[in-house]
């Protein structure tokens, strides 16, 4: 019987960090928002008339857009200051395809789009 016991609790003491880190895992995997894609900031408008641009660098596990995508967005909608080449998390809510007046002295985005942008 007391052999039985010991067996028990050194298969417990085992199973416990293994346990431990399996929830953990768990976890980590719940935070990230399957909706929220990653994307860095290409351009900005500064006043020239060119269009806030996000190049998508990792697309959304449930989204219909790819990486290297480029959509429109407006950054006032960010909490803070955006430059050129930040990495952004967002959530886009609507998107159509780019139909607007294109000239040289700007880069022009694939997609017009309304995002919300994660906790970033």
């Amino acid at each position: 019987m007391k052999t039985k016991i010991l067996r028990l609790i050194t298969i417990l003491r085992l199973l416990l960090p293994l346990c431990l880190v399996l929830l953990g895992t768990g976890c980590e995997k719940e935070q990230r928002d399957s909706f929220c894609y990653q994307g860095k900031v290409v351009t900005l408008n500064q006043g020239d008339g060119c269009q806030n641009i996000i190049e998508i660098t990792e697309p959304a596990e449930n989204g219909n857009l790819v990486k290297n995508t480029t959509i429109s967005f407006n950054p006032d909608l960010y909490e803070g200051t955006l430059k050129v080449g930040d990495v952004v998390f967002f959530k886009i809510l609507e998107y159509e395809q780019w139909i607007g007046p294109a000239t040289a002295d700007c880069l022009w985005p694939q997609f017009a789009a309304s995002i919300e942008f994660c906790n970033n």
